[in-house]
């Protein structure tokens, strides 16, 4: 380094090194903001004197404002006892009916059984693994960076005889990532929450903590909940009926949301992020299904857009979320090659495609192997270190 401000660039021949102009430190954050993460992960491998600004929060929320106006979608796989993390872009021309782009591979983790799963905030990717632990499988939760290849195990939840719901959020204002665990008990028939502890991500000592919930309620299994502007959001039951609840990450606090008259909460099959709202994706059968947006959070207005996908059977769809620009994106249950993401366009009630190449080779290795998970979201790239 050549001062706090300034970086020396030096270009080295065979028989000579050059030294030429200081750059300063903001040019080299702009220039390195734009190229992609695995290149910054080699730069702070080779580069030394950039290491140290490479691992800045100036450098690390620069990259990550310009890598959220390119969004790209994440494709997280279950296949023999591992975990394969992809990304590949997200084609931005809405007027093509079929795009063809190319899958990077990007990591793998080791597990057993789960998870049950699969959250992405902020770049980051929270899940439930079971690793085998003393020889015995064991619910452990598993905070990864796609970006970097890095994972980062947390401390085991203490709950005997209790199954366990996560869900993983950020919170804007502080910029921390925290994990919302609950202990589901089923005593005499009777479903509920009896713990509530939060882990929160930082420098010290990961430990969970235990915090209060003031309303009985227990979240629904393999239902995905969403984290947008700092409120987590779930689907949850109390008193057997079902409910929307928000739990926000930077006060801790919980909170029940009303659905309004006419809308279904047990026909819901996804929460999603429509436009910086929450939205509730409502499938009853075929080809047909609804939008429910929560257009105010205080007054718990909503909003209903109606939808059609002719060719579609959305009792086979897997995942569900929604981009940037307002189209509802979806994958089929079952793995097919070639490998397809659909996106449905409101306006213009028009469906394309894109077809994502490279998983077979790059996942599969051209074998017939069986796809025993698949989860595809929307996922913005994060340098930031584990």
């Amino acid at each position: 380094m050549d001062g706090p401000g300034n970086s020396r660039l030096k270009i080295v021949s065979l028989d000579t090194e050059l030294s030429i102009e200081t750059i300063p430190n903001e040019l080299i954050i702009e220039i390195l903001s734009r190229v992609p993460a695995k290149s910054i992960a080699t730069c702070r491998r080779v580069l030394k004197e950039w290491k140290s600004l490479l691992l800045t929060p100036a450098f690390t929320d620069s990259f990550l404002t310009i890598s959220s106006a390119q969004p790209r979608i994440l494709l997280t796989f279950k296949c023999s006892g591992k975990w394969h993390f992809c990304t590949a872009p997200q084609p931005q021309h809405l007027d093509e009916e079929l795009s063809v782009v190319e899958a990077d591979y990007h990591m793998r983790l080791n597990g057993g059984s789960g998870p049950e799963s699969c959250l992405s905030v902020q770049g980051f990717t929270c899940l439930i693994d079971r690793p085998k632990i003393m020889g015995k499988y064991e619910r452990v939760p598993v905070i990864c960076n796609p970006s970097t290849g890095q994972h980062l195990t947390l401390p085991k939840v203490k709950a005997k005889n209790s199954d366990l719901r996560t869900f993983f959020g950020y919170d804007p204002i502080k910029k921390q990532f925290k994990v919302l665990c609950m202990t589901v008990t089923n005593y005499r028939k009777q479903v509920n929450s009896k713990e509530h502890q939060v882990l929160t991500k930082g420098k010290g000592r990961l430990s969970w903590r235990k915090i209060i919930c003031l309303f009985p309620h227990y979240p629904e299994r393999e239902r995905d909940g969403i984290c947008i502007n700092g409120i987590l959001y779930y689907i949850a039951r109390s008193d057997k009926t079902c409910l929307i609840a928000s739990f926000d990450v930077g006060s801790e606090e919980f909170r029940l949301i009303n659905m309004p008259e006419g809308s279904n909460l047990t026909y819901i099959s996804a929460l999603v992020n429509f436009k910086g709202k929450l939205c509730a994706v409502v499938v009853y059968s075929g080809s047909h299904g609804e939008l429910w947006v929560l257009d105010d959070t205080q007054k718990e207005k909503w909003s209903k857009h109606s939808f059609d996908s002719p060719n579609t059977d959305f009792e086979e769809v897997k995942s569900t979320w929604a981009t940037d620009t307002g189209e509802i994106a979806w994958v089929l249950s079952r793995w097919k090659n070639p490998f397809h993401v659909f996106f449905y366009n409101l306006d213009s009630k028009c469906v394309r495609r894109v077809e994502i190449k490279g998983i077979d080779d790059k996942v599969l290795l051209g074998k017939d192997r069986v796809i025993q998970h698949l989860s595809v979201t929307s996922y913005v790239e994060n340098v930031m270190i584990l």
